[in-house]
């Protein structure tokens, strides 16, 4: 079912778009939250910093341990971000740096998921795919699905801007979708600066099929005090933006992550507005 975001209240209508990505998210955590408690109750310490380090590794690490002898009573534990050279420590175990970890997830979970830790990798450390080849051949060769994270490795990407897009470009391989162009930007008449799209596929007429994620970001502005009044004006600037986006001739399409979960249907959607296809990526997971 598609909605029309053009009619109607816009305060209404940026509920209605925003309390399902609330509630996802809740859930999201107390998956994690639940995962956490699990691990560290039946597996042991050890493998609960991993966990830890797996969940927050871009940031800071946390680490969820027991207060006391009280398997039911946690605390987190803070490290401050990994720097080249240092070594985290917990106990006897030794926590695996950003690369190793990023190695490892990229060879043990699915593609939707594993590229969003290789993109960020790349987005905060700086870090280039052919680094991080040569540090995975020199340092995880032999390991259990070695092959497959080189596969990930293939499509990594620093400008993808934050974890859900690099989910949401990830459903596009998987999908058949051909790779877009990330952070697009279509100079304004006048030089007047230009307009900044998320993703965006340039058709042989030389014009954009561009694409934009919607998440609450993009109704937020720290600056107001007013959240109601900052998501208003953002979303009359958007669609305002896009109005003069298809008037200088480009296509301006909008979706959200929940419709990039069934991957069939959000490539056929995609493809419905002519966005060029390849080969789907096969994931081996």
């Amino acid at each position: 079912m598609t909605k029309d975001l053009t009619v109607g209240s816009p305060m209404k209508l940026i509920w209605q778009f925003s309390i399902p990505l609330v509630l996802g998210n809740l859930f999201q955590q107390m998956y994690n939250m639940v995962d956490t408690a699990v691990v560290g109750k039946f597996v042991g310490e050890d493998a609960l910093a991993a966990i830890g380090s797996a969940y927050t590794l871009l940031d800071k690490v946390q680490v969820l341990l027991p207060r006391s002898t009280r398997r039911d009573t946690y605390e987190f534990v803070e490290y401050k971000r990994w720097r080249v050279g240092e070594v985290w420590r917990l106990g006897l175990f030794t926590l695996t740096d950003p690369y190793r970890t990023v190695v490892d997830i990229a060879r043990t979970s699915a593609f939707r998921y594993a590229l969003g830790y290789v993109d960020g990798l790349a987005r905060e450390y700086d870090v280039e795919r052919e680094e991080l080849r040569a540090y995975a051949q020199a340092n995880c060769r032999g390991l259990h699905g070695i092959a497959r994270a080189f596969d990930v490795f293939e499509h990594m990407d620093g400008r993808s801007d934050n974890g859900g897009e690099s989910e949401a470009r990830a459903a596009m391989i998987l999908a058949g979708v051909a790779a877009p162009e990330l952070q697009v930007e279509i100079p304004r008449p006048g030089n007047a600066g230009y307009y900044l799209a998320d993703y965006g596929w340039q058709m042989p007429d030389g014009s954009w099929t561009l694409a934009e994620l919607h998440g609450l970001g993009k109704f937020e502005d720290e600056a107001q005090n007013d959240p109601e009044q900052a998501a208003a004006k953002t979303y009359r600037a958007a669609l305002m933006r896009d109005a003069n986006l298809r008037a200088m001739g480009h296509n301006v399409i909008h979706f959200k992550l929940s419709d990039t979960y069934e991957v069939e249907s959000f490539g056929a959607m995609m493809c419905g507005y002519g966005i060029p296809t390849t080969k789907p990526y096969a994931d081996s997971r």
